[in-house]
């Protein structure tokens, strides 16, 4: 039903994902697409605030009766990627104005099925009670800016019962949602440390302390974390991706620092005690080569992606009913790391994968690469998605209670190690007036 009425609006949707995918831009510079975002919801008649810095909170009440609330959300930056003229077979649809920046992981879409379901939500408004929250985030890719929506969220009383968000994914065939019961993306560490030695003259290492043969024992050490600390029926990857020390090659090095990430599905089996064990060990091992070593980044690990179970097989029945069951499934996850995952803390909810792998047009390059591209038939598909969480849960008797986190966002920024500087900072927002 919903998808029928979603390709109503196909070519809607689509217009505005081309709109974006040509005008991308970086996180936190999102100015002319929140613009243009703010500018739709005044043309659909949707009430809306801009969070300092975060993004965009867009409101529709539904006419009957009802309390219940879900929010549905996108994000909107682009990546620093120059995009070539072809993807994978051919010719683009379209391709960026912005050169050297590219929506290289399907925010373009994301963005555009957001705004084809505020659309189809404001039509629906007589079948539905309670309230649709629409969330565009600005600064997904790195920068955490859904802190600045979650804590305005919090500080103002805005309490979703359900949460949902889509991600495009290259790694499934076009047309296929994937939704798992717990783990859809990874949580993660990551970390910065210098070691500091002595340097000195490369004839005479007796005279000097080497911070490379500090680095050499914490590297073997490193690689063997997993085999012999982690549970072997656990999800757990991690690697050093750059290390830089000395000048010349008769020189010792005065310091060596190095800069890695851990990629983990649960955060108390295999996160903490990951993060504790290296930690531990890092320091035991400098001091055994008498380096001093310094924790210039290592904040707590981060949370995994974690669906709602209730949520996941709930949604995941609604889809079948309307896509048929050949067009969902249980992905494989995936060990990138996103956003979605403080909201899911705070809220339970779902976080779905939709597959836009089409070989014979030439989609189906990773993520972030300049290759990458979307499959544009599919974004009606995942409007419709949308739209159906939102009003089913609405009008359900659905209850859930499930996440991984059972505090508040205060507490949730402090799990994470963020300063108490930046948390009041965060909390110091004022009420935005509705336009």
């Amino acid at each position: 039903m919903y998808y029928e009425k979603a390709k109503k609006i196909e070519d809607y949707i689509i217009n505005w994902r081309r709109h974006f995918h040509e005008n991308p831009e970086l996180s936190t510079l999102e100015f002319e697409t929140i613009k243009s975002i703010k500018e739709e919801l005044k043309v659909l008649g949707i009430d809306f605030i801009e969070v300092p810095d975060g993004g965009i909170l867009g409101f529709i009440k539904g006419n009957l009766p009802g309390d219940k609330k879900v929010l549905l959300r996108a994000d909107v930056d682009a990546l620093p990627v120059v995009e070539k003229e072809n993807n994978l077979a051919g010719p683009r649809t379209c391709i960026s104005k912005n050169v050297g920046v590219m929506h290289a992981c399907g925010h373009d879409g994301h963005t555009a099925m957001l705004l084809g379901a505020a659309k189809l939500l404001v039509e629906e408004k007589d079948t539905f009670g309670g309230e649709v929250i629409l969330c565009f985030e600005r600064g997904e890719e790195g920068y955490s800016k859904y802190r600045e929506i979650l804590a305005y969220m919090e500080k103002f009383h805005i309490v979703p019962d359900a949460i949902w968000a889509i991600h495009l994914v290259s790694t499934l065939e076009t047309g296929v949602f994937g939704i798992r019961d717990d783990s859809m993306m990874a949580g993660s560490i990551f970390f910065e440390i210098t070691l500091e030695g002595q340097g000195g003259h490369g004839s005479r290492p007796d005279q000097a302390i080497n911070p490379i043969s500090a680095f050499t024992a914490i590297y073997n050490y490193f690689e063997t974390i997993r085999l012999v600390k982690m549970d072997p029926f656990e999800t757990l990857s991690y690697s050093i991706g750059t290390v830089n020390a000395g000048v010349a090659s008769n020189v010792i090095p005065q310091t060596l620092n190095f800069k890695g990430t851990v990629r983990f599905m649960d955060r108390e089996k295999i996160g903490m005690p990951f993060y504790l064990e290296f930690k531990d060990k890092l320091e035991k091992l400098a001091n055994a080569y008498d380096c001093k070593v310094n924790f210039d980044f290592y904040p707590k690990p981060g949370f995994p992606v974690v669906n709602d179970k209730t949520a996941a097989v709930w949604s995941r029945n609604l889809l079948a009913k309307e896509f048929g069951e050949d067009n969902v499934t249980i992905p494989e996850p995936w060990m990138a790391s996103e956003s979605f995952a403080g909201y899911l803390t705070q809220w339970p909810g779902v976080y779905a994968f939709l597959g836009v792998k089409n070989e014979e047009k030439g989609i189906g390059a990773a993520h972030h690469n300049e290759y990458f591209d979307i499959d544009e038939d599919v974004l009606a598909m995942g409007t419709a998605g949308s739209v159906m969480y939102a009003i089913n849960f609405l009008n359900s008797d659905l209850v859930l209670e499930d996440r991984p986190l059972k505090g508040n966002f205060r507490e949730y920024l402090k799990e994470v190690d963020e300063t108490e500087e930046n948390i009041e900072r965060l909390f110091s927002v004022d009420k935005q007036e509705i336009q």
